[in-house]
């Protein structure tokens, strides 16, 4: 395999795990990739989203009741978007993943935490 055809496959392979991992695989793909620029993207897109939910899933459990339909309505988008980031990465060849609905909002500060790694 050529050098070129090798880091494409490496940056669709570090695209999908930062996605398939959640917020720890966006952690981590965020200094293993970061020679490439669309791979900290999407990791860094993987950190906010699926760690935001995390945390607000996290302060949500203990609140009762309310607290917990709000948590498993929040689950339920995290998975929507875990399977949707899961396809695209799988069809795509690593290149960066918009988020639906939310992506022009957290654009910024994705942007932020993916140059603010060197």
């Amino acid at each position: 395999m050529s050098g070129a055809g090798a880091a494409a496959s490496n940056k669709r392979m570090y695209t999908i795990l930062a996605y398939v991992l959640g917020w720890l695989g966006g952690l981590i793909f965020l200094f293993v990739g970061k020679d490439d620029p669309d791979v900290k993207w999407n990791a860094s897109q993987s950190l906010i989203i699926f760690g935001g939910l995390s945390i607000v899933i996290v302060i949500l459990s203990f609140i009762p009741v309310v607290g917990w339909i709000a948590e498993f309505i929040l689950f339920v988008i995290g998975f929507i978007f875990w399977v949707y980031f899961l396809v695209q990465s799988l069809q795509g060849t690593g290149q960066r993943i918009p988020a639906p609905v939310i992506g022009t909002t957290i654009a910024p500060y994705v942007d932020q935490l993916a140059n603010a790694v060197k």
